[in-house]
Order: C-alpha cells, then sequence, then structure tokens
C-alpha cells in the first residue's frame, strides 16, 4: 500500500508542476503591453505569456495600477520577465 501512496503522490507532484493555460485577457491589455514591449521581440513575447499564465487579468490589472501609483513591480511580473531574460541568454 505504501507504493501505491507514492506512486499517488508523485502524480500529484508532476500534475502540479505542469504549465498552466493562459487566463483570458481582453485583446486591449495585450495590445497595451506590446506597446511598450514589442511582440516581435522573443522576449516580450514570452514575457506575456508567462505573465497570462501566472496571473489572472483582474490581477494584471491592480498589478499595473500599483506600479503606475508607486513604482512596485508585482513579483510574479519580474519573474516572469526574468526567466524569459535568462532564456534568451542561453
Amino acid at each position: 500500500m505504501g507504493v501505491c501512496w507514492r506512486a499517488i503522490g508523485a502524480a500529484v507532484l508532476l500534475w502540479g508542476c505542469a504549465e498552466q493555460p493562459p487566463n483570458p485577457y481582453p485583446e486591449t491589455a495585450r495590445v497595451q503591453f506590446e506597446s511598450t514591449c514589442p511582440a516581435s521581440d522573443p522576449r516580450c513575447s514570452c514575457t506575456w505569456d508567462k505573465i497570462t499564465r501566472m496571473l489572472t487579468y483582474e490581477e494584471y490589472e491592480a498589478a499595473v495600477a500599483r506600479f503606475n501609483e508607486s513604482g512596485q513591480m508585482d513579483t510574479r511580473i519580474t519573474r516572469a520577465r526574468t526567466q524569459c531574460l535568462e532564456r534568451r541568454e542561453e
């Protein structure tokens, strides 16, 4: 029985690591993002993809508002940007 529980635990861990599908965003959000970070730049398209998978649109809106008001970047957006920059440097 212990082997079964370990197999189930491993399956749950693997499922938890699977990349989430993108959250729905209005087209206007993508257009606004691309006005400062063009889709033709692979780092930008990577960053947008990661942002839409990490944050809901409402979370993204709140993060942008917070950045515009205080200059504080949401850590999830920073993580997305960093992962895409590191991938391009390899």
